[in-house]
């Protein structure tokens, strides 16, 4: 029965992770109207200005709604009141992994039924330009996922947890390798430079990258309670000497 438990634990972990990863390369894509690149034409309609679902006569609203259910679902299940109790429903191993899946099905969600709303604030058309800045935007993805890798991807995956039988499976330690020098919240700042950086920037690109920023503001205040209020004076005194987005402070 325990290898039966174990190997479930395992299972689960792995496809929570599959499903993570798949979900953020699906929502990289999606944002910057990249599908075509990959020339298979049934997924060119999975792009932020192309319509994947019935149009809705209130766009807007059905945009913001999306925002919304991921931003929920992504501060809430982060708070440890809510894991407190989902624990005692799961393994506390499994936690993380849950989260991973939650957030991989909003993201899906976002990408299923997001609606266009194509008018053009801004559009380059020269090419070396166009080439720039979609680069910009694949490093700011590039920054976030090393920046993900410096602290243990696999654990903030859930992958870690899920394949371990250590007690201690779930918990922390505060450690400031490499980008984390210089800012708090790489991860982060490597999604906000993706979130402007575009070549095409309609009102749905827009509406996305603004209420997504919006998101990561507002969560990043409530994570920064959590790790104080997990590392103490360690994270006050980090807090105070590095800046939490852009390397402001050296």
């Amino acid at each position: 029965m325990a290898f039966i438990k174990r190997a479930i634990a395992v299972l689960y972990g792995l496809f929570c992770y599959l499903a993570g990863v798949t979900s953020l390369l699906l929502i990289i894509l999606f944002a910057n109207n990249h599908f075509t690149i990959l020339g298979i034409d049934a997924l060119n309609s999975l792009a932020i200005d192309s319509w994947n679902s019935r149009p809705s006569e209130y766009p807007l609203i059905v945009n913001i709604t999306l925002l919304a259910i991921f931003a929920l679902q992504h501060s809430v299940m982060a708070r440890k009141r809510f894991k407190r109790v989902v624990t005692k429903l799961i393994p506390e191993r499994l936690e993380r992994s849950t989260y991973v899946l939650a957030t991989s099905i909003t993201l899906l969600m976002i990408v299923q039924y997001w609606q266009p709303m194509p008018e053009v604030i801004w559009k380059i058309e020269e090419p070396i330009s166009r080439t720039l800045i979609n680069l910009i935007y694949y490093v700011g993805w590039i920054i976030s996922l090393f920046a993900t890798h410096m602290i243990n991807h696999y654990h903030l995956m859930g992958l870690e947890q899920s394949m371990t039988t250590w007690e201690d499976a779930g918990t922390k330690k505060f450690v400031t390798p490499m980008f984390y020098k210089f800012v708090r919240h790489p991860i982060q700042s490597g999604i906000l430079i993706a979130l402007l950086a575009t070549p095409d920037m309609t009102i749905g690109r827009a509406v996305f990258a603004a209420g997504m920023s919006l998101y990561i503001f507002i969560g990043l205040w409530f994570e920064e309670r959590d790790l104080i209020d997990e590392f103490g004076d360690t994270y006050k005194d980090y807090k105070s000497r590095v800046s939490a987005l852009f390397p402001l402070k050296f």
